[in-house]
């Protein structure tokens, strides 16, 4: 099958008030009059790439990208399209399927609970009808064990929606434009895609490396976290009695080859206010508590969400420039989540430093070794700064990594998914999981990235070709507890499954200095399983 995709570029001059159009057939033909001079279209390529140009011969404002391509649909047994977080849900489903998103869910209720910031709500409009699904950056068709790969090549210029119509048969693929004018003269590549196939891991493979993207190295993570045990209300002296039931439970265990972790999750401090830590929680600090990860064999890990802040804290309160704020200057929520949750601009020089400074000091002075860093979607809320979103969540995300201590490893989560390939040793690929297995029914009309075990195992086993290729999956924890865990045995052993063979990070949330012996011989052989999944 050819790629010859029918390419439509709209653009304007600054200044003048007329939108011109270029259209270039898929035979590489161009439409369009004295527009297509004047733009420069150049296509260059193949029937597996295909790359657009523009050298205008004045400066413009490019105000659309969009290429649509053919494709039998119908006949395919499945169609993937990548959501656009590491929460968003994606799976294989049939063509004919619906993409429901937050329509069903009262408006107070999104505005309320901020259930429109985690996902793509407020820039795509919703479709519900079948065979009218969306993606961002890649997906397939597959048909048997064959799959048709088809996704941008370079995300970090603008982000690329895909889109489904399944009665017309055609994908058609919508890039960010750049958000600042193309001087005339200047050759700017707008479109870059790719179709590709074989088996899934073939495609998979061949199309990153066509991006040029790699898998930073990785060592398999297995421990704690203490997110789904304590949630927010954590204090040195319970971490201490989890340290010493995870270093209890790892007594015996081959760990060679693996990356033993010990996680302190959110609580310890105001959400933006990270170096501020609860004295009272924390009366000998944070460094001491690292300290003793490590003495007990462990890496210390922390949880942080670097581009947000919740409204009760000192950098709220006291610096408001460095607030994200929209065209009518409102503050950019994220979510409802702690005293309520707004974006930092990332773009801001004083922001920068101070995340350079957070950083630093829990990497280099606290002495954490593996960084859990949450809600990272915040940095690109709104385009500005004449970047667009893909660019400023490319921008966001190398700021944290030339901020930490060489050797730290860097787990993403909250982020759009294709952006942290080759940027993050490990990533969360689905939902947060829950203590039930799909919540209570009313929750189910909202929005894809809502907290779920069966959503979140069916993600991880959606993303799992990406393990190992872009990064390491993170699939989130697996309960062995009864107590306090609504999961049927079928449930149990469907998570036991895909935590130890879809990914590279095998945590869990238990009290496990509490496991009876059937829940330690339990542990021992996901171990073991988690090894054998990863060639140890």
């Amino acid at each position: 099958m050819s790629l010859g995709p029918q390419i439509r570029i709209a653009y304007h001059v600054p200044g003048v008030d007329r939108v011109c159009w270029v259209r270039i057939a898929g035979d590489g033909s161009a439409v369009g009059g004295n527009d297509v001079r004047e733009l420069g279209v150049e296509v260059r390529g193949n029937e597996e790439v295909r790359r657009v140009f523009v050298t205008p011969s004045r400066t413009v404002v490019v105000d659309s990208v969009e290429a649509t391509m053919n494709v039998a649909i119908e006949d395919a047994d499945a169609l993937y399209l990548n959501g656009y977080n590491s929460w968003t849900d994606s799976v294989e489903r049939t063509p004919d399927d619906r993409m429901w998103g937050l329509t069903r869910a009262p408006r107070a209720v999104v505005d309320k609970y901020v259930l429109d910031a985690s996902g793509d709500y407020r820039f795509v409009p919703e479709d519900a009808r079948p065979g009218r699904q969306h993606g961002f950056g890649y997906g397939y068709l597959r048909q048997g064990d064959e799959v048709l790969l088809f996704g941008s090549l370079d995300e970090d210029s603008g982000f690329t929606l895909i889109q489904e119509d399944l009665g017309l048969q055609t994908l058609t693929f919508t890039k960010e434009p750049p958000a600042s004018p193309i001087p005339g003269g200047a050759r700017v590549e707008l479109l870059s895609l790719v179709l590709t196939g074989g088996t899934l891991e073939q495609a998979v493979s061949r199309w990153l490396a066509l991006s040029g993207i790699h898998a930073r190295e990785a060592t398999p993570v297995v421990g704690f976290t203490s997110w789904y045990r304590h949630y927010g209300n954590i204090d040195a002296w319970k971490l201490k009695k989890d340290l010493e039931g995870l270093a209890s439970v790892a007594e015996g265990i081959d760990l060679t080859g693996l990356l033993p972790v010990f996680q302190v999750d959110d609580g310890y401090a105001k959400v933006g206010d990270w170096l501020e830590y609860d004295c009272a929680r924390f009366p000998d600090g944070m460094a001491v508590l690292a300290d003793d990860v490590r003495e007990h064999g462990f890496v210390p890990g922390l949880w942080l969400a670097p581009f947000v802040c919740e409204r009760a804290s000192k950098v709220f309160s006291k610096h408001p420039d460095w607030l994200m704020r929209d065209e009518a200057g409102e503050l950019v929520t994220t979510g409802s989540q702690w005293s309520g949750a707004v974006a930092l601009d990332t773009r801001n020089e004083d922001v920068r430093r101070y995340v350079r400074k957070v950083l630093r000091t829990v990497t280099q002075e606290w002495g954490f070794g593996l960084l859990k860093l949450d809600f990272l979607y915040a940095a690109c809320m709104v385009p500005h700064d004449g970047l667009n979103r893909g660019q400023l969540m490319a921008d966001a995300l190398d700021l944290l990594r030339e901020s930490v201590a060489d050797g730290t490893k860097l787990l993403f989560c909250g982020v759009p998914l294709v952006s942290a390939f080759g940027r993050c040793e490990y990533c969360r690929v689905g939902q947060d999981v829950g203590l039930d297995w799909d919540d209570k029914p009313h929750r189910r009309l909202l929005h894809r990235e809502r907290v779920s075990t069966k959503l979140s195992l069916a993600n991880a086993r959606g993303r799992a070709h990406l393990d190992g290729k872009a990064f390491r999956c993170d699939p989130d924890v697996m309960f062995l507890r009864q107590e306090g865990v609504s999961l049927s045995a079928s449930h149990r052993v469907e998570m036991f499954v895909t935590d130890t063979t879809c990914g590279g990070v095998l945590l869990t949330s238990d009290d496990m200095g509490a496991w009876g012996a059937a829940q330690i011989d339990k542990y021992h052989e996901a171990i073991e399983r988690f090894r054998s999944h990863n060639g140890l």
